[in-house]
């Protein structure tokens, strides 16, 4: 067994006998995994009352890992509260959540006791104190999980409170808020959430709205102090993991679980993930980069974080008994595993390792038969260990390669726009995806930052993106200003700086003063319908466009039909920028047409980066170690295809090497040609130079 760790979750059952126990670690050790996460940690069926939490069972599977060497991360908290920390018979209507939206959408949360009441805290602090003075000492523990998918929403009276605190250390003094809602309160008492959206009130000022969103993200925040806080007050040895909701800036609503993972990041010792590319309707086979997209950002906000990132579930085979679509075969399995790999977790783990017995889910999931018996997924997944294992060189200690490209995004921009949109209909990530997209169409590394909070990895990246960036506040301008000025080219699209952190347009015009100066323009009217040219060809302008007064010394890349500036570049400092009029993301999400990528690809010369050429089917990724490079290359399509790919600097030999079938890449003037079998999914090695 190698040093990676990988595993699985295994759910410790009553109906699991000691035998099935042992046969099922064993199958777990012997597929390679060295890693496992247990859940439930309380075995309530041993308890003599409902009161009691007893951890025998759980004991029992610590002791069967410690015999087989594996390590295991205890989750206390996140999948069902009433198996963890708060037992049924202990819940007051008091101590329940409150969603206003009612209705089936409860159930986007998950779990019913209120975070924000100070008797369920207390049941927390009674739980992970027994939990974990019970079982810390045991030599297999690794971790624990004290929050299983973050999120939690709720608009009780202990919420309420929670708010009006959080608003009185925002705003000092209800007069200041007062001037910036264009409200007339007297105190910070008299304010409830209920009518932050209310009729007229949106016209005088979009902040009622935007502040209570912000304050649910920033309360799950505190939430997630409160239970790390709480672990570590029991066990300062062991690390602390949180796992946010994956991905959710670019999901099509915010409101449901409120999850900013760049800001979650920053508070556990390891941030953790979890992926389920083919449940809820999603199926992203036709959509690599989506899917590429999908495990970026969690990777992203954790090393932003300088945290240690970890994959606490990926989906092994079907969400439920009567959910088709949601079947995972062995090629899709394969693949997820390794672009996650590519993504540079500490650990991976699937989950689970056992299908459900009971339960909505039932018959979903797994890498087993019902009986326990390992089926062909796991030993798909025991093929892939075998060749990480096999090639620590490259896989014991690596990271990402250097991104090329960077996306700027910002849970309170997304908010800001999506109130816009009177918080329906949200196409922002939509935007984003189409201009990830048009860099993963071009082989380039892609990663996510969030431009509140700068830092010199961002300022070093050649290319910077920042899509529908509607708010603005002086210290990021100030920042895209540096990161200009400094020789980097910075790219953004339709209507960036119409507001201000306070949501006020700028008096002397969009997109502000500051931002005119950095990309040569002033907004003169919007317009839609209308139609940009590049060559002989005309594309239809997305959602609506700008009418641009342009800088004399810029560049006008292309026009609209009427003649006036689409597409225009412009040099600050040792640097520049680029801006599109309309929001060109929703169209390259769609299509990403070769005149796009010819007006992108001359600025690509001067970096020194591996770019491919390749199918819009071919997914591409690089990893690197302290001696080794790494390429991951997947053929998402039914036909076989090529693909070259250029800067690649090897070391004397000259040679990459396919690690999957040992073959030998020659390497000729930095550039490599590849043809991919249907459905295939390659890794290549070779040594730095």
């Amino acid at each position: 067994m190698g040093n990676y760790l990988f595993g699985a979750v295994y759910v410790v059952e009553e109906d699991y006998s000691d035998e099935e126990m042992v046969r099922d670690l064993t199958n777990m050790k012997n597929c390679g995994y060295n890693l496992v996460t247990l859940w439930p940690i309380s075995n309530a069926w041993l308890a003599k009352s409902c009161h009691e939490f007893v951890f025998d069972k759980t004991r029992r599977v610590l002791d069967i890992c410690d015999q087989l060497g594996m390590k295991c991360v205890l989750q206390l908290f996140g999948q069902n509260q009433s198996q963890e920390f708060m037992p049924d018979a202990a819940l007051t209507v008091d101590m329940e959540d409150h969603d206003e939206l009612g209705g089936d959408e409860i159930y986007e949360n998950a779990f019913w006791s209120n975070l924000n009441n100070p008797v369920v805290r207390e049941y927390f602090d009674t739980y992970f104190k027994t939990a974990i003075n019970a079982l810390k000492d045991h030599p297999a523990v690794y971790a624990w999980d004290v929050f299983n998918e973050s999120r939690f929403r709720s608009d009780d009276r202990w919420t309420t409170m929670c708010y009006q605190r959080w608003l009185k250390e925002k705003y000092k003094d209800i007069t200041n808020l007062n001037h910036d809602w264009n409200r007339r309160y007297g105190a910070f008492s008299q304010i409830t959430p209920n009518k932050r959206r209310a009729g007229y009130s949106v016209w005088s000022s979009l902040l009622p709205a935007i502040d209570y969103e912000k304050f649910r993200s920033e309360n799950l925040l505190e939430i997630n102090t409160f239970l790390k806080n709480t672990a570590k007050k029991y066990d300062k040895v062991h690390p602390i993991m949180i796992d946010g909701i994956s991905s959710l800036i670019i999901r099509n609503t915010l409101l449901m679980r409120n999850s900013d993972e760049f800001a979650t990041a920053e508070i556990p010792d390891h941030y953790g993930a979890t992926f389920y590319p083919k449940s809820w309707g999603r199926n992203y086979k036709d959509t690599p980069w989506m899917l590429s997209m999908y495990y970026t950002i969690p990777s992203s906000a954790a090393r932003k974080a300088k945290k240690p990132y970890v994959i606490n579930e990926l989906q092994t085979h079907t969400q439920s008994a009567l959910t088709p679509g949601s079947e995972v075969s062995v090629e899709e399995m394969r693949n997820w595993i390794w672009m996650c790999l590519f993504t540079a977790p500490k650990s991976i783990q699937l989950w689970r390792w056992r299908p459900f017995l009971h339960g909505y889910q039932v018959t979903g999931r797994g890498l087993t038969q019902f009986d326990g018996t390992p089926n062909k997924r796991s030993e798909e997944v025991e093929k892939l260990l075998s060749i990480v294992n096999s090639h620590q060189e490259l896989f014991n200690d690596f990271t990402i390669k250097k991104p090329v490209v960077r996306m700027a995004v910002s849970y309170a921009n997304r908010l800001a726009f999506d109130s816009l949109l009177k918080w329906k209909n949200s196409f922002w990530g939509i935007d984003v995806e189409g201009w990830y997209r048009l860099f993963w169409e071009l082989g380039l590394p892609v990663e996510f930052t969030n431009m509140e909070d700068f830092d010199e990895r961002d300022f070093s990246t050649p290319i910077m993106i920042l899509p529908i960036g509607v708010q603005l506040n002086e210290k990021e301008i100030k920042d895209f200003k540096s990161y200009v000025e400094n020789g980097g080219l910075l790219i953004a699209d339709c209507r960036m700086g119409i507001l201000n952190e306070k949501a006020i347009a700028p008096k002397e015009g969009i997109p502000g003063k500051e931002l005119s100066k950095l990309f040569g323009f002033v907004e003169k009217d919007v317009s839609s319908g209308e139609k940009f040219v590049i060559g002989d060809k005309t594309f239809a302008s997305p959602y609506m466009n700008q009418i641009l007064d342009v800088d004399k010394n810029c560049n006008v890349l292309a026009k609209m039909e009427s003649g006036s500036p689409a597409i225009i570049e412009h040099p600050y400092g040792k640097g520049k920028t680029l801006y599109f009029n309309s929001m060109l993301g929703v169209k390259l999400k769609e299509e990403v047409p070769n005149e796009i990528k010819e007006i992108i690809k001359p600025y690509l010369k001067s970096i020194d980066c591996i770019s491919a050429e390749k199918e819009k089917t071919t997914h591409v990724s690089y990893l690197e170690s302290k001696t080794h490079n790494g390429m991951l290359v997947i053929n998402f399509a039914n036909n076989s295809t090529d693909c070259s790919l250029s800067g690649i600097h090897t070391a004397s030999e000259n040679q990459v090497i396919n690690i999957i079938n040992n073959e030998k890449i020659s390497v000729i003037e930095d550039k490599i040609k590849l043809h991919l079998e249907p459905n295939s999914c390659q890794v290549y090695i070779w040594k730095k130079v």
